[in-house]
């Protein structure tokens, strides 16, 4: 589950029946303690409307034969949506979103725009049933200025938002698409759970299935994507199988697409995946893009960040201090001192580069110029914080008191080679400082 929430704990169902009357029939006591039967259609439903209704002031109707969205599981992509979102900082501009089949509920759009106050959306969905409530649940909460809904043909684009307003660039998409390719496939998913469904499914054939299963919608979306590319920050989808993962990456790989991110949401004894592509330069920190499932490893993203573990320098102020001076000795590089969250006595530094010029080729290069050369490179070939931390590094045993460590995170930059190659200098300069003339 998402650190930031809530739903940690299971709901106080008999506090919930108190503050809202229409879940009231529904509680019953267990001897665990009070709940619902997840299996009834109409708990679940009312058990969604007071979540939403208590927690976020958030008034919803859902209708009958449509998906009835489990709050802490849609919350738990929610919250990963707005870390992707503010990995780099604040942002001072108006974030705008896509929800791909918003479905009547218009979940994902309500919880960030009662989240956000600065955030918009486009929602589209192919069910005029849907898009009915969904219209209807965004007027009831005061939202129609800032989330816009619109009917698409399933034989359209399915980003044709991006196609539509080609003067603005969005931050993310976000999708929850159909899990199966056939109705065979719903009952075969049934029929291999041991004790049956957890809880009933109130969706309907458009939301439950699509040609080719998940696999083949997110692939359609990213086929899309390739036209569109930097117009949009993020492209994400939940996906319902881990076996879909695979699949996916290999689509990005076949395409050089390396800048993606993998998480799970886990709620209770459901899980569900995520994936996340940009095809701009800026990267996620590892926590975000991402998680430990062994049966994935093979195809996560490759790690942002990279320590390097000190044993001769015994105080961090010392490290920061050598840290500093490699840096500053680094020509045309750019540094700032930044407040650490993680400890206030040292900053962390934020270095960019707009060129490589630590390395040796570069050097001599520089060397051999004759005449001066105009660069039109407008992003920086490498930004990355370095952050000097008490202790062993992540994984790397057992901590000392006298042990330190450096973090690189790195945050710009297109290629991966740049930033092991400026971890590499640094790390050399600062061992060559702390031991001293050999």
């Amino acid at each position: 589950m998402h650190p930031r929430n809530p739903y940690v704990r299971p709901p106080d169902f008999l506090g919930l029946a108190r503050q809202y009357p229409p879940l009231r029939p529904h509680v019953f006591l267990t001897h665990t303690g009070p709940s619902i039967d997840f299996k009834s259609q109409s708990a679940q439903r009312r058990l969604t409307e007071a979540l939403l209704h208590l927690d976020f002031s958030i008034s919803l109707i859902l209708p009958e034969h449509r998906l009835c969205p489990p709050v802490p599981n849609r919350l738990n992509y929610v919250l990963w949506i707005q870390d992707i979102v503010k990995a780099h900082g604040p942002i001072s501009e108006i974030v705008r979103g896509i929800d791909i089949g918003t479905g009547s509920s218009a979940i994902y759009p309500l919880l960030l725009c009662r989240l956000e106050p600065t955030w918009h959306f486009v929602v589209t969905d192919i069910d005029k049933d849907s898009l009915l409530s969904a219209q209807q649940n965004v007027e009831r909460n005061g939202l129609s200025d800032r989330i816009s809904v619109t009917e698409i043909s399933p034989s359209e684009p399915i980003l044709r938002p991006l196609q539509d307003d080609l003067s603005t660039v969005f931050h993310f998409t976000m999708c929850n698409p159909p899990f199966y390719s056939s109705a065979e496939e719903v009952a075969l998913s049934t029929e291999a759970k041991e004790h049956g469904p957890n809880a009933v499914c109130t969706g309907s054939e458009n939301e439950m299935i699509t040609p080719g299963g998940e696999v083949s919608f997110v692939s359609r979306i990213f086929t899309e994507s390739l036209r569109h590319r930097t117009r949009c920050r993020w492209f994400t989808s939940m996906l319902g199988k881990m076996s879909s993962i695979p699949e996916i990456v290999s689509v990005l790989h076949g395409h050089q697409v390396e800048n993606y991110a993998i998480t799970e949401f886990v709620q209770g004894q459901t899980r569900r995946w995520a994936v996340a592509w940009s095809f701009g330069t800026l990267r996620l920190p590892d926590a975000y893009a991402r998680i430990a499932n062994p049966a994935l490893q093979s195809i996560m993203p490759q790690r942002t960040t990279l320590y390097q573990q000190l044993t001769s320098i015994q105080s961090l102020e010392l490290l920061q201090n050598t840290v500093c001076r490699v840096l500053g000795d680094i020509e045309d590089l750019s540094i700032k001192l930044e407040k650490s969250s993680s400890d206030d006595r040292v900053p962390s530094v934020l270095a960019q580069a707009m060129d490589v010029t630590w390395t040796r080729s570069a050097r001599r290069k520089k060397a051999t110029k004759t005449s001066p050369q105009t660069s039109f490179q407008q992003s920086p070939a490498l930004q990355c914080r370095i952050t000097c931390k008490d202790g062993a590094c992540p994984g790397g045993g057992k901590q000392s008191p006298t042990s330190v460590h450096i973090e690189y995170q790195w945050i710009d930059g297109s290629e991966r080679s740049i930033f092991e190659s400026f971890v590499s200098h640094v790390n050399r300069k600062v061992t060559a400082v702390q031991e001293g003339p050999r």
